[in-house]
């Protein structure tokens, strides 16, 4: 788990003759200073296991065109889309769109692709939304979207803090380095789907820090995940 950072979330003036001009400027300023992150109606945070991936890129306003190149792996007989686009980057109402020095916050959309001769390899059906995964790179957005799940779903069933030091593959050997490696791990359940949240950190390298926030269902994505390295999979039951 030392080395997953290379394996791999208006106001509306319905007024009557006394709604005036002064009272929508102060409303709509008092809203501004609650959420400076309000977004428009696409929510990540609705989306439901089993949805047809056509309708959820029609509902966010979005096409297979503007998806973007990404390494991450998914099952066989499924496909994923990847966007960093501002429109799909909307959780409960907070916007996680953002970007450091070497990544862009994104969201991907892992959906099931059968073969019409081989048919299902993994339980997946055509064109149903199997899992989402945001990878959320930017401190201020994994915040907002850390404090939405724990006020939206309320306490984790399981949570915890790992913390050892970074470790490097020099001359085909494994090295520890001086930076603390640190990942905290939290996992909600929430009408029938798993909420698994993991944020890494390492010492000195700010451009390596990342959020993963990965909502499914089927075991199938659990083994998906364990395999790849994420930590504490077993304490979904």
């Amino acid at each position: 788990m030392k080395n997953l950072k290379y394996v791999l979330i208006p106001i509306i003036c319905m007024g009557l003759g006394s709604c005036n001009q002064q009272e929508k400027k102060k409303g709509e300023s008092q809203m501004e200073s609650r959420n400076d992150t309000q977004t428009g109606p696409f929510n990540l945070a609705s989306l439901k296991v089993g949805q047809n991936i056509n309708d959820i890129l029609k509902s966010g306003g979005i096409t297979t065109k503007d998806t973007v190149h990404c390494d991450d792996v998914t099952l066989i007989g499924n496909e994923r889309l990847a966007f960093t686009s501002e429109k799909m980057l909307h959780f409960n109402g907070i916007s996680l769109d953002g970007k450091n020095s070497k990544n862009t916050n994104k969201v991907l959309l892992h959906f099931g692709k059968v073969d019409q001769e081989i048919g299902p390899l993994a339980n997946e059906k055509e064109d149903e939304l199997g899992m989402y995964q945001l990878d959320i790179y930017t401190e201020k957005e994994n915040k907002a979207l850390f404090e939405n799940l724990n006020q939206t779903f309320q306490k984790p069933v399981f949570t915890t803090i790992h913390e050892s030091l970074e470790s490097e593959v020099k001359d085909n050997e494994i090295i520890q380095t001086p930076n603390k490696f640190k990942q905290e791990v939290a996992i909600w359940k929430e009408n029938g789907l798993i909420y698994y949240y993991c944020e890494t950190q390492i010492d000195n390298k700010p451009d390596e820090y990342r959020c993963n926030l990965f909502v499914f269902k089927d075991k199938e994505w659990k083994d998906l995940l364990k395999g790849a390295g994420y930590p504490d999979l077993d304490k979904i039951s």
